[in-house]
């Protein structure tokens, strides 16, 4: 048994589970189309060669403590909009950002992290320019925030290291 089995054995036993949990049923009409559709999607997208990331802990303890600060200062923020509204703490607006690492596991965790933020949320990421759509609560300058997002980007880059081996397995 190849090294390789250890990997697409597992993943097919797993996709094909899921195909029966999602008809709901065992019954020889789910089994047998299961079985035709495993090995299919397993050859249409598990040829690719995935990046492998690993964890660096002191970047990811940074990355941590700027996502605190984030969550401190946008619920007091929150909150005063919503004890004390005005016009400027009320206002809504959609900022696009570019993201410099051009990784789309990087941009989703920042997307992750900014949707987690009260008074933001990821509306959409575009895969080909790897850029972010967030809808913001508040008035906010679009170059600060702008910047706070890439500064962000970086903390996650640098806490999710790409590794890349040869000869890495899917």
């Amino acid at each position: 048994m190849t090294l390789r089995s250890f990997i697409v054995v597992p993943r097919a036993v797993a996709l094909f589970g899921f195909w029966i949990l999602l008809w709901g049923e065992w019954s020889v009409a789910n089994v047998v189309s299961g079985l035709v559709t495993v090995p299919l999607v397993s050859w249409l997208f598990g040829n690719e060669q995935p990046t492998r990331y690993s964890l660096r802990p002191w970047a990811a303890l940074k990355l941590l403590g700027f996502v605190l600060y984030s969550l401190l200062t946008s619920s007091l923020r929150v909150a005063l909009a919503v004890v004390s509204p005005t016009p400027t703490r009320t206002v809504t607006s959609v900022q696009n950002v570019r993201l410099e690492k051009g990784s789309v596991f990087v941009a989703a965790i920042v997307a992750n992290a900014i949707t987690l933020t009260p008074g933001t949320m990821t509306l959409d990421i575009d895969r080909q320019n790897i850029e972010l759509s967030v809808h913001v609560l508040g008035e906010v300058d679009t170059q600060a925030f702008r910047a706070e997002v890439l500064r962000l980007e970086r903390l996650v880059d640098d806490a999710f290291r790409a590794r890349h081996d040869e000869g890495s397995l899917p």
